[in-house]
């Protein structure tokens, strides 16, 4: 039975234990209360039909041993009037009719009844109960103070029988199942009410929560629970539910912020220099492809430095290598702060930069590329009670019909600084390379010093 049970929602399982259990109950209260009103009808019935005849034997004994037929014919009438009195006969001791009046009434009995004293005979048939019973002559007392008198077998002068019709009986019996099925369908239906209330009460608050806990076991965070419960256990339910699910979103908010942070973080540093906030080699090489492929489709003016600092390794080696960082940090500034807006300043070594200049004339891009040089020389750096100045060497590189391609570009910036870096520092070269500068470029080192 519980594995039975176990199959269906606990809405179900609290129906069929609460209403189940009340279905039987009402409908054996109503059939026991149905068997015992049919009963006792039945013995209603029958006593009322033998008062009738211990009633009309005595009465008929004088009338019988008379023969006086109008007081035989008066007595069938008055008893005929009873209640559901359908015939009354009476007939001679072997069972011929005498008189009869009404109906369901043998014109000859079956074997006499042999009788001693209100002894009755009950026939029952289809739509009626018959009682019959002797006419007996009861002797006359003669010594009421005689203490044995003499026994004597009462002599049966006829015998009476009543039929009583069951069609009113039917109908009380018919009324009686009417009245008891009505009474059993309020008393069903109540319970049911009953019982729909009571499960909904607690069926449909675990319904919905189950519902919420598989909504948020896909992923749905936002899922609340109504708060439908009216039990307080149920109301607590509800609420401890909605408050977990309250603290399980506030915490992916935040571990989602956090990872949001986190990946904005991680993609900056990715791209970034960590001392002067300048975007990194890598950056930079992302950077000059798109310039390249923007040139490329739309012909715009591309203009690449290489920065090379020049006496930085005398701060470091003076003041160590956190004097040198907080040079590099100032000079990052210095460079943002000299270029437009539109341009870009990459660091992409120790104490190299580069920059792309987008939309720039050549007169214009070296404008930039000395005061650049101009602008770090110039700037003092001091640490410790010293004052040190370092300089810088720009290359200069434009793409042109000679130079289509990100790498060749920055190869030309490359060896345009390294010939300034070696033709005095300090000043800007621009690639072409001048052809002296050419010549001893062919014969320098591979790699520039710094």
């Amino acid at each position: 039975m519980i594995a039975a049970l176990a199959r269906y929602s606990l809405r179900r399982q609290m129906l069929l234990v609460l209403g189940l259990p009340s279905v039987v109950f009402v409908l054996c209260i109503a059939a026991l209360f149905a068997h015992q009103s049919s009963r006792a009808l039945d013995q209603g019935l029958l006593e009322r039909g033998r008062t009738m005849v211990r009633f009309l034997a005595p009465a008929a004994e004088y009338v019988l041993v008379s023969g006086n037929r109008e007081a035989l014919g008066a007595l069938m009438a008055r008893g005929l009037a009873q209640p559901d009195v359908v015939g009354v006969g009476f007939y001679d001791p072997g069972g011929e009719a005498l008189a009869m009046l009404g109906e369901g009434l043998p014109p000859r009995l079956a074997a006499p009844v042999r009788a001693e004293g209100d002894e009755i005979r009950v026939e029952l048939a289809d739509g009626a109960v018959g009682f019959e019973a002797a006419v007996v002559v009861v002797p006359a007392a003669v010594d009421d103070y005689a203490e044995d008198p003499p026994l004597k077998t009462a002599p049966v002068v006829g015998r009476v029988r009543v039929v009583l019709g069951t069609a009113r009986l039917d109908a009380e019996k018919r009324s009686v199942f009417l009245t008891v099925s009505l009474l059993v369908l309020g008393v069903l239906a109540a319970a049911m009410v009953i019982a729909l209330r009571l499960a909904g009460s607690v069926g449909e608050p675990v319904a919905a929560l189950v519902r919420a806990v598989g909504r948020m076991a896909d992923g749905d965070l936002a899922v609340r629970v109504p708060a439908r419960a009216r039990n307080g256990e149920l109301k607590a339910l509800e609420a401890g539910f909605n408050a977990m699910a309250e603290a399980i979103a506030e915490s992916q908010r935040t571990l989602q912020a956090r990872v949001d942070e986190a990946t904005v973080q991680l993609a900056w540093q990715a791209h970034h220099d960590p001392l002067t906030g300048l975007a990194n080699r890598r950056a930079f090489e992302e950077r000059i492809e798109q310039a390249v492929r923007a040139h490329r489709r739309s012909g715009d003016q591309i203009t690449l430095f290489y920065i090379d600092l020049d006496h930085f390794k005398a701060v470091n080696d003076s003041c160590g290598h956190a004097a040198g960082d907080q040079l590099l940090s100032q000079l990052g500034v210095l460079l943002r702060g000299r270029l437009r807006a539109e341009d870009e300043v990459f660091r992409i070594g120790g104490d190299e930069f580069a920059a792309i200049l987008r939309g720039c004339g050549s007169e214009d891009a070296r404008r930039i590329a000395e005061g650049l040089c101009a602008a770090i020389a110039d700037h003092a750096f001091e640490c410790e009670g010293r004052r040190f100045r370092v300089g810088a060497s720009i290359g200069l590189a434009r793409m042109d019909p000679d130079l289509q391609e990100a790498d060749a570009l920055m190869i030309a910036a490359d060896q345009a600084c390294y010939a300034a870096k070696h033709g005095g520092r300090g000043h800007v070269v621009e690639y072409p390379l001048p052809a002296a500068a050419g010549s001893s470029l062919s014969a320098a080192p591979s790699a520039p010093p710094v």
